[in-house]
């Protein structure tokens, strides 16, 4: 039965990465850009967590990048992972944790200009393997007001990290995929692939320094290079 839940939770994000890695013999020279960021999580007890964050990110609608600030509220479930306790994000201690976020975004070019408001619905199952991997699966559901025009998508987001120790240094390299499906256009016309490193700075204090190539068959660009390094601050309840 374990080994059944494993499979419908996983599979789909594995097929969906599968999908995203084919496309034309021939495409346009992708466009590079550079995504800062900020994320801050404050525990309200052990089970509820506050998120806030801003940042820079890839438009869809135009040429340029677009910038957004967000807010949300994480809930856990099932805290098993007794290997990743010293893991200043808890959420990586729960096989289950489930959430609601708003986010507020803007991108302008010229005359032009796209503003989004969006409610996003997450579900993200983790499962720890032999050598110590994390692997983790987040379904999102966004619900989007971009100009006015309502649309609707949905995301699925697989992802694996292992932590490493060498003296007294903690790094954790990470690699995903993410796939879009749009409404809209009825088809996953959106992916995602990401390569990087989260480097602990100091007690709660993280920096994420990442590479993320975007495909993306109805934006602007379809193809994006980004170099994106993204600061993480946890703030935990006292005891």
């Amino acid at each position: 039965m374990r080994h059944m839940f494993e499979i419908f939770i996983f599979a789909p994000a594995i097929l969906l990465v599968c999908l995203g890695s084919q496309g034309p013999g021939q495409t346009p020279e992708p466009v590079s850009e550079v995504d800062p960021g900020v994320t801050i999580g404050v525990e309200v007890n052990r089970r509820v967590r506050l998120d806030f964050y801003t940042g820079r990110e890839k438009s869809d609608e135009l040429d340029s990048g677009k910038w957004k600030v967000g807010a949300g509220v994480s809930i856990r479930s099932k805290p098993l992972f007794k290997r990743f306790i010293d893991n200043f994000d808890s959420d990586k201690q729960h096989v289950l944790v489930t959430g609601v976020t708003y986010e507020y975004s803007r991108a302008s070019e010229a005359d032009a200009k796209s503003i989004e408001h969006k409610l996003m619905l997450d579900a993200t199952a983790r499962w720890a393997f032999a050598g110590n991997f994390l692997l983790s699966n987040r379904s999102r559901f966004e619900f989007r007001w971009i100009q006015d025009e309502y649309r609707f998508r949905y995301r699925n987001r697989l992802f694996l990290e292992r932590e490493f120790k060498m003296k007294n240094l903690k790094f954790t390299p990470y690699g995903g995929a993410e796939a879009f499906w749009d409404q809209k256009r009825k088809d996953w016309d959106h992916f995602r692939f990401t390569g990087g490193v989260q480097i602990p700075i100091y007690k709660r204090t993280s920096i994420d320094l990442y590479y993320e190539r975007v495909r993306c068959t109805a934006c602007a660009n379809p193809n994006t290079n980004v170099i994106a390094a993204n600061l993480n601050i946890f703030f935990r309840r006292k005891k």
